[in-house]
């Protein structure tokens, strides 16, 4: 009788030990799991719609979508300034903006002056280069210089990119270089519009606007497509001065490498980087980074201003620092020690 109450009480022991294993298991297993999981939303702010920014963010979430299959991915327009905002209020994830911006936005200086440090906001790759504030006029314009339109006040109409984008704000320093603004412009019957790259090239093609201040966009070459334009080229102390002021690189467009620059054009420069949201899982910024490292073809082959890009250039974001989840897959390539 004894023996078997003993034995029973065994049985039982055991039962409890393997069941209570069982449940730790199980219970390290969902912790491992939620430790892991996708976000349920990934949100891309590129540029406007046309922009080169735009259809990067688009090419970037395709490469996304089947690394993230239970992520809804998507695509919205955006712009430099306003960009790390979002990141740092959780309304897109990740983002394009400028290098200089993006010190801006940590120091809560500049184009943040008012709205202060962007926190939850850090790098996650560089893009490259973009020759920026390129100011083109149709050939058959009677505008041979910026600086004949100014001295003769004459009643340009210039567009450029929408308010909240890297562009817009170059364009507004280049005529502040110049010792005019857009408020003067429209004093001589002018105008400074801030469209996006399609509703600019359609006013340039429609003859609504005279000039064109900005980045060369695919829908800039769209334009050049279909209407002979030329650069009126900014003076070489006014590159000069937006470099010592505002940081901006000092680069020049080589002739031919787009059909309307017959010469070399020297220009402002910027330099492009993702940021992403800093309260992602390193698991997940690891992964977003390999994704878009392993496909260099596909962000190439999204314009010209990316065509000599590689996972090298990656890491090379001055601006701040980086995801600890991409200095991850950086340190494991070799691109950072």
């Amino acid at each position: 009788m004894k023996k078997g109450i003993i034995t029973f009480v065994l049985l039982l022991s055991l039962f409890a030990f393997v069941s209570g294993c069982s449940r730790s298991a199980d219970s390290d297993k969902a912790d491992e799991k939620a430790a892991v999981q996708d976000p349920q939303f990934l949100s891309l702010a590129g540029g406007s719609v046309g922009g080169g920014w735009y259809i990067l963010c688009g090419v970037i979430s395709e490469m996304l979508a089947p690394v993230f299959p239970d992520t809804s991915i998507k695509v919205v327009t955006g712009g430099s300034i306003s960009n790390p905002i979002a990141v740092s209020q959780g309304k897109v994830e990740i983002a394009t903006t400028q290098d200089n911006i993006y010190a801006d936005a940590l120091s809560g200086s500049g184009p943040y002056s008012e709205d202060g440090v962007q926190g939850n906001v850090t790098g996650l790759l560089r893009l490259g280069e973009i020759y920026m504030s390129v100011f083109l006029v149709k050939d058959s314009s009677k505008y041979q210089s910026i600086d004949q339109i100014i001295d003769n006040k004459m009643p340009i109409r210039i567009v450029t990119a929408v308010p909240g984008a890297s562009p817009a704000l170059a364009a507004n320093r280049v005529l502040e270089a110049y010792g005019v603004s857009p408020e003067q412009i429209s004093e001589w019957g002018g105008s400074v519009n801030y469209v996006s790259y399609s509703e600019a090239t359609n006013l340039m093609k429609d003859g609504h606007a005279d000039a064109y201040c900005g980045p060369v966009m695919p829908a800039t070459v769209e334009l050049a497509a279909s209407v002979d334009i030329r650069p009126l080229p900014l003076k070489k102390e006014v590159i000069t001065a937006l470099h010592e002021k505002y940081k901006y690189g000092m680069s020049t467009i080589p002739a031919g490498k787009y059909d309307f620059i017959k010469e070399d054009l020297d220009v402002i420069t910027e330099n492009p980087v993702l940021v992403i949201n800093s309260t992602l899982s390193d698991d997940v910024v690891y992964r977003v980074t390999k994704t878009i490292c392993e496909n260099p073809q596909k962000i190439q082959s999204t314009s010209k201003t990316y065509a000599k890009w590689t996972p090298e250039l990656a890491p090379q974001i001055t601006g701040g620092p980086i995801h600890p989840g991409a200095m991850k897959y950086y340190r494991e390539m070799g691109f950072v020690k």
